[in-house]
């Protein structure tokens, strides 16, 4: 992927979680895009190495690194970036490498290795559960089923999602290797002291993946806002799409 266009308008770069890549946002970058087309906000979704059209590269074994790669993707001193999961850890690390080009960033139930113990940062008997009641219709992918009961409360089980996640695995998948590096990154992730630029920390209050906790920690640590969605687990685009674009547009605009 190379440059994004040089123009003027502010855009918001959405970045993804763990083994996931542009095309997991489902519908949700078409509904941004068109609630905040009249206010000339461009809306950008970039993958993480390792994933979506990287997914033929190695993953890196730092957040640091991945963060680099998609600063040297981006141009102009405007960009707030919306990153969910993993892709909170690099929104972090973006603003703290180049102040000079992140303007905001939201982080979307993200943790930190200096700021939450272990098992609230992943849990494993989520993990587990989701494997069990993921939603087993024959010929869909175990795993895709799996990461759809583990991070959505409202669509867990649907047929529909399971499958067009199974059909984009088919399409592109992240390497096994990589998705270990992906992993041991996130685990070592620590939060920078302070940040240059404003930062708001969402959450979702069904979370069974990482806790809400996490979030409140950074959100303490940073001292800004703490927005919880009450009806949405892990990621909260799919389960609460219109109430997190509301609040993106209150914090961003």
């Amino acid at each position: 992927m190379g440059k994004h266009s040089g123009n003027k308008n502010p855009k918001w770069i959405l970045v993804r979680g763990l083994m996931r890549d542009q095309r997991h946002w489902q519908d949700f970058i078409e509904s941004l895009s068109a609630e905040v087309t009249a206010f000339d906000v461009d809306v950008i979704a970039m993958d993480s190495l390792g994933n979506g059209v990287f997914s033929h590269e190695r993953s890196p074994l730092t957040i640091t690194a991945y963060a680099r790669a998609l600063l040297e993707q981006l141009e102009g001193n405007d960009n707030n970036i919306i990153g969910l999961s993993m892709g909170g850890m690099i929104a972090i690390e973006m603003a703290r490498l180049a102040p000079e080009k992140v303007s905001k960033i939201v982080v979307i139930n993200a943790s930190a290795a200096n700021l939450s113990p272990w098992y609230r940062r992943f849990s494993l008997h989520a993990v587990f559960t989701a494997y069990r009641m993921r939603n087993r219709t024959p010929g869909i992918d175990c795993l895709e089923a799996t990461a759809l009961k583990l991070s959505s409360e409202r669509f867990g089980g649907s047929y529909a999602i399971s499958k067009h996640w199974s059909e984009l695995r088919l399409e592109s998948r992240v390497q096994f290797l990589n998705a270990l590096r992906q992993l041991w990154a996130c685990t070592w992730f620590r939060c920078c002291d302070s940040l240059q630029q404003p930062i708001v920390v969402f959450s979702g209050k069904l979370d069974k993946l990482v806790s809400p906790e996490c979030s409140g920690s950074i959100a303490e640590h940073y001292r800004c806002q703490h927005i919880d969605f009450n009806n949405a687990g892990h990621d909260v685009s799919l389960d609460s799409s219109a109430a997190l674009i509301a609040q993106l547009k209150k914090v961003l605009l």
